[in-house]
């Protein structure tokens, strides 16, 4: 009898140990791993803008995609994108010549086309409730295009056209501030400093000219 009272409490504590052991095994794989402490966001936006200078005096409008990294605890962000630019500018010039009895002008009218296509680095901190502030810079090139009519009235030459196309360095610096809206939605202000050598043999209209922006950003 004893010997049966001993197997029977044997087994019931063999039973309770692998009870117990499933009853762990089952909260070590329900409990849920650690939430990382950085996490990367995409985003996109763009911007309305004027650069402001003695060779270009023109808008300019962008649009930007990119992710961006924050972590817990820290008030300041990095974020990559990609940006791509629109601006032109469009003039005439006349000019007259010939003698007193046939005169002729030549108008000249010259269309330009530039798309910068950068890869910019922005490092944003907070400095305020809701308002940050932000720093960074871009580089990649800018597209080319010119296309030159030219006509003539009083004579008996006729109207002529010409394009041509470049591809350039362009660069910029960048400062500005941010203004949270809401969890996803910001809106922004600020300057560059654009960088960017000649095009067709010609000095850059837009190197070291101001581009003045406002824009508006969604975080997804």
């Amino acid at each position: 009898m004893k010997i049966k009272i001993i197997i029977a409490v044997s087994g019931l504590a063999l039973a309770a140990t692998v009870q117990a052991g499933e009853e762990a095994s089952a909260k070590q794989v329900i409990a849920a791993p650690p939430a990382p402490s950085c996490l990367w966001s995409w985003f996109a936006g763009g911007s309305f803008g004027v650069i402001d200078g003695d060779d270009w005096d023109e808008e300019i409008y962008t649009l930007h995609i990119g992710k961006e990294r924050k972590c817990v605890g820290d008030k300041c962000s990095q974020a990559v994108y990609l940006e791509v630019g629109y601006t032109e500018s469009d003039f005439a010039e006349q000019e007259t010549s010939g003698s007193v009895s046939v005169v002729e002008t030549t108008t000249t009218r010259t269309d330009i086309d530039i798309i910068p296509i950068t890869l910019n680095y922005k490092y944003e901190c907070e400095l305020a409730d809701n308002l940050n502030w932000y720093a960074g810079a871009g580089a990649g090139i800018a597209l080319v295009d010119v296309d030159i009519e030219t006509s003539i009235s009083g004579g008996n030459g006729g109207p002529t056209s010409e394009s041509d196309d470049d591809t350039a360095f362009y660069g910029h610096i960048f400062a500005g501030l941010v203004y949270n809206v809401s969890d996803t939605i910001e809106i922004f202000g600020g300057a560059r400093l654009i960088f960017m050598d000649d095009v067709l043999g010609e000095e850059s209209p837009l190197d070291e000219e101001v581009h003045y922006e406002l824009g508006a950003r969604y975080n997804f």
